[in-house]
């Protein structure tokens, strides 16, 4: 019976054998007849290594940018919530139980989410770019919003996000709505970060210029080298549960 584990890929295979990190082991590999994924193997992606009943290494298969990061996104929200129970119950041994009620109040869980989404937003890459030989560029949400701002590849140095920012800010307050204002209907501003999300995908869109003709083929390679990355999955599992969750409420008597 064959067992299957996840790897990382530590040598690619363009100078000899390549070399795959697994379970603290190393195992050599070659192209042909290991590696079963379309795309060669390039150092630092991850894999699926599948053993045979002997421990031999019989097949490499890749793990896709969204499966890997979907999972990282999970572990991560998983661990903010964790995170945001074991501070107040510090805080609480402290003598600070006025924390710990309003964490109460407000619900360990829409916390967590929220404190992901700042997460995802600000400190994690949101896309990336492999350039090859060039390298590989990343922007988080925010950097995104400055580029959309500007329209410009002068908003990564510096720049402001405009009137995105401002959305932006004001999508993180709207969470805190609720416990301001009393009326059911301010359950709906916990939705208010997945609005966001959807209105910077639609105006990212809504720019993107029309790929002249004969440049289709440059065009195509160039979205098979653009990735969504930890930030963005982050960020949305964060943003569709706060969503569902004042929804919810506020259909709520």
């Amino acid at each position: 019976m064959s067992t299957i584990k996840r790897g990382r890929v530590l040598r690619d295979t363009s100078a000899g054998e390549g070399l795959v990190f697994v379970d603290g082991n190393q195992h050599a590999f070659r192209l042909e007849g290991v590696w079963k994924s379309e795309y060669a193997p390039k150092v630092n992606m991850g894999v699926d290594a599948e053993f045979d009943e002997h421990g031999q290494l019989v097949a490499l298969r890749s793990v896709s940018a969204s499966g890997a990061a979907g999972e990282q996104a999970a572990q991560a929200f998983g661990v903010a919530q964790e995170s945001a129970k074991r501070l107040a119950a510090e805080l609480q041994s402290k003598g600070l139980p006025v924390f710990q009620q309003y964490a109460q109040r407000i619900g360990y869980p829409v916390l967590a989410a929220l404190a992901a989404l700042i997460v995802g937003w600000f400190f994690l890459s949101a896309v990336s770019v492999d350039l090859g030989f060039m390298g590989k560029n990343s922007v988080t949400f925010w950097q995104a919003l400055k580029f959309l701002n500007s329209g410009g590849m002068a908003a990564m140095g510096g720049g402001s996000a405009g009137i995105y920012g401002l959305l932006c800010i004001a999508a993180l307050l709207a969470v805190l709505l609720p416990q301001v204002w009393p009326n059911p209907r301010a359950r709906l501003g916990l939705a208010a970060p997945l609005a966001l999300m959807l209105l910077v995908l639609l105006v990212a869109y809504s720019k993107m210029p029309d790929v002249p003709q004969g440049a289709e083929e440059f065009a195509a390679e160039f979205r098979k080298a653009v990735s969504l990355g930890l930030g963005a999955y982050l960020a949305f599992a964060a943003a569709i549960y706060l969503a569902w969750k004042g929804i919810k409420a506020a259909r709520s008597p």
